[in-house]
C-alpha cells in the first residue's frame, strides 16, 4: 500500500559536504548515492549484525557512493545522518 501523502523518494541523492574530505590524496566535495540493489542491501544487512548500525550504514553509504568505507568513515556527522535518512528509505 502506497501512503500517497508521503513525497517519493528520489533514485539519486547528491549530497554536498558541510566539509570535504581528504583522502587517498583526493578531495571528495559530494557524495552521489543511489538507491541500492537487493544484492546490497543484503551485504549491508550482514555487516549490520555482525558490527553494528553504524559500520553497516557506512558500509552501505560505501557501496552505493563508490568511496571506500574508510573515506565515508571521515565525513562528518551531520553529513553522515543525511546521507543515512536518505537510504532509510530502502531498508
Amino acid at each position: 500500500m502506497v501512503d500517497e501523502n508521503k513525497p517519493e523518494v528520489p533514485d539519486e541523492l547528491t549530497l554536498t559536504l558541510r566539509k570535504p574530505i581528504d583522502f587517498g590524496g583526493e578531495q571528495i566535495h559530494v557524495l552521489e548515492l543511489r538507491e541500492p540493489t537487493l544484492d546490497e542491501l543484503e551485504k549491508f544487512s550482514k555487516e549490520y549484525q555482525k558490527n553494528g548500525h553504524i559500520a553497516g550504514s557506512k558500509f552501505l553509504i560505501s557501496l552505493v557512493s563508490g568511496h571506500p568505507v574508510a573515506a565515508i568513515g571521515r565525513i562528518g556527522a551531520r553529513d553522515y545522518k543525511a546521507a543515512e535518512e536518505y537510504l532509510a528509505n530502502f531498508v
